[in-house]
């Protein structure tokens, strides 16, 4: 029985296919050293993902355009109720601290606020992060002394003394002066300033001497601290 010219058709097809596979996809294979159907699979496959997420960089256009404003709707804020006092604006992410008043800017400095870091040794645990809120300067110190807390003994891997130890008492770490924002977070200086607007301190906001002596000088205990 003869082939209809339909079948016909179809087995020239088949010998072409065959004939392209044996003369150009394994010599292509060969000398390239690869699997050609993979490698096509493979930049389709980026392709894909290349769309994907360029149709996502509006929506994090839209969410970068957000975070901006409310940072710029928060500080409108302070200055809007705040008009006639002056008080301290920390942004921890830029590790930036303002005295202001109002709108109006008198003062800015580079701080390092907290890590995040966490320690934890058996049933104990420290995150050292800054708060974020609404604080006050309710008392201020002249040559502070740093009273060397359990977490600084077990970072260092030193044994905890009693709390009246002479070991706890350190001079000069907390710089020349102190602003206590209380819940054991204060503004003070640092032996650290190559640091300063990185976050690596351990909760407290650090200032450079020259900004630590303004800050002592012009802003009263009761100032506000709005930490962001």
């Amino acid at each position: 029985m003869r082939p209809s010219w339909l079948e016909s058709v179809g087995i020239i097809v088949l010998a072409v296919l065959a004939f392209g596979w044996a003369e150009l996809y394994l010599p292509l294979n060969e000398s390239l050293n690869t699997d050609v159907l993979k490698l096509a699979l493979e930049l389709k496959n980026t392709r894909q993902t290349i769309k994907k997420r360029g149709a996502e960089i509006p929506e994090l256009e839209r969410e970068i355009g957000a975070s901006s404003s409310s940072v710029a709707d928060l500080a409108g804020k302070f200055a809007s109720a705040f008009s006639n006092d002056l008080y301290l604006a920390i942004n921890t992410t830029a590790n930036r601290l303002y005295i202001r008043k109002g709108r109006k800017v008198i003062r800015a400095a580079d701080i390092s606020t907290g890590c995040d870091d966490t320690l934890q040794r058996g049933n104990r645990k420290w995150i050292f992060d800054t708060p974020r809120g609404i604080m006050t300067v309710w008392r201020k110190k002249e040559k502070p002394v740093w009273i060397k807390p359990d977490w600084a003994f077990l970072e260092a891997g030193e044994t905890i003394p009693p709390l009246n130890s002479p070991l706890r008492y350190k001079k000069g770490v907390l710089g020349d002066y102190l602003l206590d924002l209380g819940g054991g977070i204060a503004i003070h200086g640092t032996r650290a300033t190559a640091l300063l607007g990185r976050s690596v301190s351990h909760g407290c906001i650090r200032v450079g001497k020259d900004n630590l002596k303004i800050l002592y000088d012009s802003v009263p205990v009761g100032t506000k601290v709005y930490i962001y």
